[in-house]
């Protein structure tokens, strides 16, 4: 398919070549060739094929985020925070000076909410004591039978305006049945309670931590004779977060994201009289559903392909750093949706052209990873659709229209 327009780009080009000279005592197009720029767009048939699909590139307890995902969704995922001990005595601003706890009276828990369900209404985090050491083993599982009544520690209502921000409660410290008991440890897994399927994530920021344990203690007076309440804190030793596996869909394509943090690769099949003898104007990988993109309710996230410096399979290196745009191109994909993704990848394809030693080959991933329960599954050959490469393209420039 031939167009006559003149994308901003190849017009650029175009204007480089016959420039308007204030020197000169005639101007510009008078003394210039005549000829013109052939735009082309062009979708390459059987042009894609997929690799193969690897995860554990990243874990839940090594991810920026923590996402807690409520009933009624996709999948449930709830989160798990232990923070650091506190200590035994008390020392305040002067360490050197340490005094006995007669008392603790109560807690306070503080979450920061980087993202939440946009106009969900009624949501609640419901914070349960979870009795043992948290570590990236944990599965939902092991720790279903603690989210029930008896643990129940505090309950946080998340505003229905609130987009981001803090919300905290304050509970006594006689509901924690094994702070006092088990090193002065805060062990919490934190679930949803809400009016209709919605999802919340917890996170650090420049400014606040993901969350914070405060505890309110009676110490002896500076005189001895009476009672003096006091308060220290603690921020988050560990945090992630656990899906129920049984929400989980059974792949029958290659899965990028999710809680694994998979990574898909495809290889390209690119003619060398487009990649290496054109001037590529836009590149896009168009990539059908066979089911609605996996995700949280509400959510969306980000489509990343990525070229490669080499292709050694799931290890195989990227040209340059993961947050790196310059060889890179993505999409933007909402939960549920089952539109065809259109990924931009018009910088991986001009960083292979006049690069032969560089592999054709797309590395996919979901951008922040393991963050989330939200994937994207790139359709196998199975389900019958077929992804294709649309690129548009300048020929080179012809004098006089020859």
């Amino acid at each position: 398919m031939k167009r006559q327009l003149l994308p901003a780009a190849l017009a650029a080009l175009l204007g480089a070549g016959c420039q308007d000279v204030v020197s000169a005592p005639t101007t510009c197009p008078e003394f210039c060739p005549p000829g013109q720029i052939e735009v082309r767009d062009t979708i390459l048939a059987n042009s894609v094929e997929p690799v193969g699909s690897y995860g554990g590139y990243k874990l839940p307890h090594e991810a920026r985020e923590i996402q807690i995902v409520g009933p009624g969704g996709p999948a449930e995922a709830r989160g798990l925070i232990e923070f650091n001990a506190f200590s035994e005595t008390y020392s305040g601003a002067d360490t050197s000076v340490k005094k006995t706890i007669l008392q603790t009276d109560s807690i306070r828990i503080t979450v920061h909410i980087a993202r939440r369900t946009p106009g969900s209404r009624g949501i609640v985090l419901a914070l349960h004591e979870i009795p043992f050491h948290l570590d990236s083993t944990a599965t939902y599982a092991a720790v279903a039978p603690y989210f029930d009544d008896s643990t129940l520690v505090a309950t946080l209502a998340v505003p229905d305006s609130l987009a981001s921000g803090l919300v905290s409660a304050t509970a006594p410290a006689s509901r924690l049945r094994h702070f006092l008991t088990d090193s002065l440890t805060g062990r919490f897994g934190v679930r949803i309670r809400s009016l209709e399927p919605a999802f919340v994530s917890l996170a650090d920021s420049d400014t606040v931590v993901t969350a914070r344990i405060t505890r309110f203690v009676q110490l002896d007076s500076s005189t001895g004779t009476t009672r003096v309440t006091r308060s220290d804190s603690r921020i988050v030793f560990f945090r992630t977060f656990v899906v129920d596996p049984a929400r989980l869909p059974e792949p029958e394509g290659l899965i990028v994201g999710g809680v694994t943090a998979a990574r898909a690769f495809i290889r390209l099949t690119i003619p060398a009289r487009i990649l290496d003898s054109t001037q590529i104007v836009r590149g896009t990988l168009l990539l059908p559903q066979a089911r609605p993109a996996f995700g949280a309710p509400g959510d969306t996230f980000r489509l990343r392909a990525h070229a490669l410096g080499a292709d050694f399979g799931p290890k195989s290196p990227l040209i340059a750093p993961e947050d790196d745009s310059t060889s890179a191109g993505s999409a933007r994909i909402a939960a549920q949706s089952t539109d065809t993704a259109v990924v931009d990848i018009t910088n991986v394809l001009r960083a292979w052209r006049g690069s032969p030693s560089l592999p054709h080959t797309v590395m996919l991933r979901v951008v922040p990873e393991a963050t989330s329960i939200n994937q994207f599954e790139v359709p196998g050959r199975q389900t019958g659709l077929e992804p294709v490469l649309r690129i548009t393209y300048g020929l080179p420039f012809r004098v006089g229209g020859r």
